[in-house]
């Protein structure tokens, strides 16, 4: 169900800035913001940067947006809301604006199919005769604020908290690690066993102040 019309300007303004199913009896909850449980994901892709300098810009473009959109499908059909395109990266939510108890699963699930989306495109990629394309992934699940925040002229639906900075920071170990999906003890605790995972020690992460134990996400048992 879509958000209702609203006939203010100011009101319809807001309503670009809300997520594009939600229902009526949500609205109110959306705008005003609430302390949600959720999975925040983080996708980066690896050595982006570099192969940008190389292409032309329409062509960049084009390469980004190809990317995007396979990455963006599955989050969606994971029933994740996507937060932020940050230059190659993707922030996305699981458990917000609608409250989600397994949204530690989705995330996880994004995860790996985000990989396999990734690796079907390398394909296209490569017979196309243009680069390979390599992605990291983190997952970490806690508290953040959901809801309207911004400029009043410029408002945006978001999750904020420590919880979103965590997963950021956490995607960086991937480099280190030489993985490609982490998720945070957190996330790991919400899953009950659903997942096969090594743990690869304890981390300081910039902005936390104590460490965060960090796992390689392995594989994950379908139900049957």
């Amino acid at each position: 169900m879509m958000i209702s019309r609203r006939t203010s300007p100011e009101r319809h303004h807001q309503a670009h800035t809300l997520p594009d199913a939600v229902g009526p009896e949500c609205e109110r909850a959306l705008l005003d913001g609430e302390v949600l449980d959720v999975s925040v994901l983080f996708a980066d892709l690896r050595g982006f940067t570099a192969v940008a300098e190389q292409l032309a810009p329409r062509r960049m473009a084009s390469l980004l947006n190809r990317y995007l959109t396979a990455m963006v499908d599955v989050i969606l059909a994971r029933q994740g809301m996507v937060q932020d395109f940050v230059g190659d990266g993707i922030l996305a939510v699981f458990g917000a604006p609608s409250r989600n108890p397994d949204h530690a699963w989705h995330a996880a699930m994004s995860a790996v199919e985000m990989q396999a989306a990734l690796e079907s495109l390398r394909r296209r990629l490569e017979a196309e005769g243009s680069m390979k394309l390599a992605m990291g992934i983190s997952v970490h699940s806690g508290e953040v604020f959901a809801g309207t925040v911004g400029s009043p002229r410029q408002p945006k639906y978001a999750a904020v908290g420590h919880t979103v900075n965590t997963a950021s920071r956490l995607e960086e170990l991937n480099r280190k690690l030489g993985t490609s999906i982490v998720m945070s003890g957190e996330t790991i605790a919400l899953l009950r066993g659903r997942v096969e995972v090594r743990s690869r020690g304890w981390f300081s992460l910039r902005g936390r102040s104590h460490p965060l134990e960090v796992f390689e996400l392995m594989a994950v048992r379908l139900r049957a």
